[in-house]
């Protein structure tokens, strides 16, 4: 467990499927966050979850703000060789939203993959209409490194999906 100023990190357990299941029906918060949304059954999610639990891949965390569950975070698309990881995060609990608890994610979150994990680069793509989660990416320090032309179809028109990332070295300097 990984604890924050706000938050505490842990691992995803089964019994949260039913929880993350409720909170994928705030349909636009999850667009605005994963730039998608297809309904998904519970026991989808169930049989996903059984599939990858022994997934030595994937670096998921559930976001509690006081026992409750209110997103998750996580490294993905990892490289050990390169040492460069994806980073992903979905605040979807909607009383949660705008008040601080996904940049404190972020940091512990950031603390761990640098620190304890020994990653080199950490990355993460979000959408460019996305003003909230740029100026917390900023804030935080992920400088944006690409641009995708209209790559991602969001609210009835194209857009932008930003690529942004952030060296170890980078955020050292920050502490």
């Amino acid at each position: 467990m990984l604890r924050g100023e706000r938050v505490i990190l842990r691992a995803f357990e089964r019994d949260d499927m039913k929880t993350l299941h409720e909170l994928q029906k705030n349909v636009d918060l999850v667009l605005l966050s994963d730039g998608e949304w297809e309904p998904w059954p519970l026991a989808a999610s169930e049989k996903h979850f059984e599939k990858h639990l022994e997934d030595q891949e994937r670096s998921g965390f559930i976001i509690e703000v006081d026992g409750v569950v209110i997103g998750g975070c996580g490294l993905h698309h990892s490289h050990r060789r390169d040492g460069s990881t994806q980073f992903g995060i979905g605040i979807h609990h909607p009383e949660y939203v705008g008040k601080g608890y996904g940049p404190d994610a972020i940091r512990v979150l950031l603390r761990w993959a640098f620190h304890v994990q020994n990653w080199r680069r950490v990355w993460l793509t979000t959408l460019a209409c996305n003003e909230r989660a740029l100026r917390a990416y900023q804030k935080l320090g992920f400088v944006e490194e690409g641009r995708l032309r209209e790559e991602s179809f969001f609210d009835g028109k194209y857009v932008d999906v930003l690529q942004m990332g952030m060296l170890r070295r980078e955020w050292e300097a920050r502490q």
